[in-house]
């Protein structure tokens, strides 16, 4: 049991470090943490919603929109996957700002 909470932490603190070094721009160090995120729980949603975050500040839209579905089918009750989707898909561009990092920081 003890394992598993740590894994749980472990995991946490990846997402918290990958959400820093998105904010800061970081794109190839927050991409290597997303990526070992992604390792320690594939099932989890925060990877791929971050995954989508990496490819949308770097103007891909099209694969963020992929990883944001992603997200989503992993877990559609995950509001950051959903809201980031939507804005992406919002054909208004003054709405591109508001990027959902889960209230992380």
């Amino acid at each position: 049991m003890e394992k598993k909470r740590n894994n749980k932490k472990e995991f946490s603190q990846l997402i918290i470090k990958a959400v820093e070094g998105l904010r800061k721009r970081e794109f190839e160090k927050s991409y290597q943490v997303i990526i070992e995120s992604l390792e320690e729980n594939p099932n989890a949603p925060e990877p791929q919603n971050l995954l989508g975050i990496w490819q949308e500040l770097q103007g891909n839209d099209d694969m963020a929109r992929k990883h944001y579905r992603a997200a989503y089918a992993l877990d559609p009750t995950y509001k950051p996957a959903s809201e980031n989707l939507e804005r992406l898909c919002e054909p208004l561009i003054e709405n591109r700002e508001r990027i959902d990092f889960d209230k992380i920081n």
